[in-house]
C-alpha cells in the first residue's frame, strides 16, 4: 500500500472518531504505521476537515475571555484563521493541537448580530450542559448569518462521550431558517455502542424580529428532541427484540434447570464419560 492510500486510510479512522476520543485514535493510529513521520504530517487535512465538522472549540489566551470559541466552516477565514464577533478577535489554530496563536483585532458585530448573540448566549445557558458553546457569524450574503450551538458531554471513567451539534443559517431579508442537528454518542463499557443521528430542519420566523430567530431554534430542537425520546422509548419493543428470537424454534420455552440436570451439557456435548 502506497503512503498516499495509507494516509487516506488513517484519515478515515480520523474522520469517524467519537466525540472527545481523537487524541485516542491518533494514538492508535501511530501505533499502527509505526510513527511514520510521512504519514503522519499527511494527517493535517485531517484534523483540520475533523475539528470544522465536529464544531470543536478552543480557548483564547486573553484576560477575561472565558468563552470557548467554535471553530467551523462558517467563521474560517483561510489559511487557518478564524474569527468570533462576541470577542472581536481572529486568531490561527493548530488543528493538530488546538492551540491558538496570533490573536488579531477583528471587527465589532453589527447591532442585529449582538442582539442574535445575546438571545443564544441566554439559550444555551438554559438548555445546554456546561461545557457548551455557540457562536452568531455573519456570511458572505449580508442577509445570511449563522448560528452555531454545541453541547458536549464527556464521561471517559463513565466509558461514554457524546455531542449535539446544531447549524442554521437565518436569512434576515425572508425570515427563512434552515439548518441541521446532528447527535453522536458513544457508550464503551464492556462493548461498543454508537448512536448517530443527523436531521435537517427549516422554518420561519419575523423577520423584523431577531428575537423571534431563537424562539424557531427552540422549537425545532425541542421537537426534535421529543422525536428520538419516542424512538427510544420504542426500541425496546421494537428493533432490539427483532434483533434476536423470543422463543427458539420450537415455540417453547427451555426448561433450563431440567435440560441441565438431564442433559449434563459439557459431558454431553464434548463426548466425556458418563456420571457414574
Amino acid at each position: 500500500m502506497s503512503v498516499h492510500a495509507k494516509i487516506n486510510a488513517a484519515s478515515r479512522f480520523l474522520d469517524d472518531a467519537p466525540p472527545g476520543e481523537v487524541q485516542e485514535v491518533y494514538q492508535d493510529i501511530k501505533s499502527i504505521v509505526e510513527e511514520d513521520s510521512d504519514i503522519i504530517d499527511g494527517l493535517e487535512s485531517a484534523f483540520e476537515k475533523y475539528n470544522l465538522s465536529q464544531f470543536v472549540t478552543v480557548q483564547l489566551p486573553l484576560p477575561g475571555a472565558e468563552k470557548a470559541v467554535i471553530v467551523s466552516k462558517y467563521n474560517n477565514l483561510g489559511s487557518g484563521r478564524f474569527y468570533d464577533p462576541e470577542l472581536g478577535k481572529s486568531f490561527s489554530v493548530d488543528h493538530r493541537s488546538l492551540k491558538v496563536s496570533d490573536i488579531d483585532e477583528y471587527d465589532s458585530p453589527s447591532d442585529v448580530v449582538s442582539s442574535i448573540t445575546g438571545d443564544v448566549e441566554h439559550y444555551v445557558l438554559e438548555h445546554y450542559p456546561d461545557p457548551s458553546s455557540y457562536g452568531v457569524f455573519p456570511q458572505s450574503s449580508e442577509d445570511d448569518i449563522a448560528i452555531v450551538i454545541v453541547g458536549n458531554k464527556f464521561s471517559p471513567f463513565n466509558f461514554w462521550n457524546g455531542r449535539w451539534r446544531s447549524s442554521y443559517i437565518a436569512n434576515l431579508a425572508s425570515g427563512s431558517l434552515t439548518g441541521t442537528i446532528a447527535i453522536d454518542v458513544h457508550y464503551y463499557e464492556d462493548g461498543n455502542v454508537r448512536l448517530k443521528a443527523t436531521k435537517q430542519v427549516e422554518s420561519d420566523f419575523k423577520s423584523a424580529q431577531t428575537s423571534s430567530i431563537i424562539k424557531s431554534i427552540a422549537a425545532l430542537e425541542r421537537s426534535y428532541q421529543e422525536e428520538l425520546n419516542r424512538e427510544f422509548g420504542g426500541l425496546s419493543d421494537g428493533a432490539f427484540k427483532s434483533l434476536r428470537r423470543q422463543l427458539p424454534v420450537t415455540r417453547s420455552k427451555i426448561e433450563w434447570g431440567k435440560a441441565i440436570g438431564a442433559y449434563r451439557l459439557g459431558q454431553d456435548i464434548g463426548g466425556g464419560r458418563s456420571g457414574k
